[in-house]
């Protein structure tokens, strides 16, 4: 039996499905695509996006080592308001204005050569730093307070010694304030004192130079190294390195031997002259010349009671006083051979009327 082909309406029916299957596949293609591309848009960043770049951040400027050899210069600090700093001891400072030298109306100096075979000083036979008014303030801190530019402080609530002050050193124009780094100078060294007449004085004449404040300048605040390279020394062989204060110096010098009635040296005179040539109206200086054992000056250190005077003692000889004498009459007739009542070298009359020692045994 042969076979046959299939029916037209069967070659219809297959052709129908053949195309819709291709339909099918068709739309599952396209839509495949379709999210493939989808896809791809979503990874790909919008063209202007990708071609505008970032602005740059600016560069934060760092330092560079400079080269071997070269300085590179540092900011310059702000300045700050600072409080000024104390004073230093001993530093150098402009000190107040001091009023200009003053001079006696004369001034007047015994030169002498020094008397042959005087004692020799002894530091301790001038009592020094006495309490003479007993405020418990000695002569030191007498002179401390005296001379300090402000209010002084004190150690303790007693106010017997000072603890801080303002001190402008006369021979060094250097300030302190604390009064370790000061001396308290005799004017005229005791040394020189000494072998300048007052050899022959009393003790008790001795403790009264050594503590005398009735002269203002006779005992100074100084910087304590510059009144230790003095010493003993006359002008002759030491003045102060400021020469700004050779003309007070000289006039002090010899308004304290013209006081205490102390001779000074030729080489002495010489440099006291100039110096009082540094001040701006130079005072006039009147010189007396003396030997060293003349009457009215003090003799040789050997001198001794002279009993064929009928004096107890060599009127010309070591100071006196009324403390040697037994009675009034012995005092007084020294008083007189010494050159009383005109000249009272031995200080026996204490209110200048002429009678000495009114204190002794049988005074008027």
């Amino acid at each position: 039996m042969r076979r046959e082909g299939p029916t037209g309406r069967q070659c219809r029916g297959t052709l129908g499905a053949t195309a819709q299957r291709r339909a099918v596949h068709a739309a599952i293609l396209t839509a495949s695509l379709s999210v493939l591309l989808l896809s791809c848009d979503a990874a790909t960043p919008p063209p202007d996006a990708a071609a505008t770049p970032d602005p740059p951040r600016p560069a934060t400027p760092t330092a560079s080592p400079a080269p071997a050899g070269t300085a590179t210069p540092a900011p310059a600090p702000t300045p700050a308001r600072t409080a000024p700093a104390p004073t230093p001891a001993g530093t150098a400072a402009p000190a107040p204005d001091s009023p200009p030298p003053r001079a006696p109306a004369g001034l007047t100096i015994v030169v002498a050569p020094v008397a042959p075979g005087i004692p020799r000083y002894v530091r301790g036979e001038w009592s020094h730093w006495r309490d003479e008014d007993r405020d418990c303030q000695d002569a030191r801190q007498e002179v401390l307070i005296d001379e300090s530019r402000v209010s002084v402080r004190y150690e303790s609530g007693q106010g017997c010694r000072v603890e801080s002050g303002l001190w402008v050193g006369p021979y060094t124009g250097l300030v302190f304030t604390d009064p370790g780094g000061l001396d308290v100078d005799h004017m005229v060294p005791l040394g020189n004192a000494h072998r300048s007449g007052g050899w022959a004085w009393s003790s008790a004449r001795k403790a009264a130079y050594a503590n005398d404040l009735g002269y203002e300048n006779h005992l100074i605040a100084v910087q304590n190294s510059a009144n230790r390279r003095k010493g003993a020394s006359g002008p002759e062989e030491w003045r102060p390195p400021l020469r700004g204060y050779w003309c007070q110096y000289a006039i002090d010098w010899i308004v304290i031997k013209q006081r205490w009635e102390l001779t000074a040296t030729e080489s002495e005179l010489g440099a006291l002259r100039s110096m009082l040539a540094e001040c701006a109206e130079p005072p006039a200086l009147t010189v007396r010349r003396e030997n060293a054992a003349s009457p009215g000056r003090p003799g040789d250190a050997r001198a001794t009671p002279a009993p064929t005077s009928g004096l107890p003692y060599d009127p010309a000889g070591p100071d006196r006083d009324c403390g040697d004498f037994a009675a009034w009459d012995q005092a007084q007739a020294f008083y007189v051979a010494a050159g009383g009542p005109d000249r009272d070298r031995h200080r026996l009359d204490g209110d200048g009327d002429g009678v000495a020692c009114e204190s002794l045994p049988g005074a008027p």
